[in-house]
């Protein structure tokens, strides 16, 4: 993977990261936190879209809390 690619799709990752702490800290709802997700520049390099977006959000926050 290119360098170019590889930090388009770690930026992602921090930003979708960064609004999932947001959700799981109550500053902002499940809608809020999927709309942001989906504004974030470059999300489809991880993998996330509109269709597994709110999966992926309950995800995340399912396996923190049995952690």
């Amino acid at each position: 993977m290119s360098k170019v690619k590889q930090w388009a799709e770690d930026t992602a990752e921090k930003a979708v990261n960064k609004i999932l702490s947001q959700f799981k800290s109550n500053l902002i709802t499940q809608e809020t936190a999927s709309a942001d997700i989906l504004k974030v520049e470059n999300v489809a390099m991880t993998g996330i879209d509109e269709n597994n977006v709110d999966e992926v959000i309950m995800m995340n926050v399912n396996k923190t809390e049995n952690a």
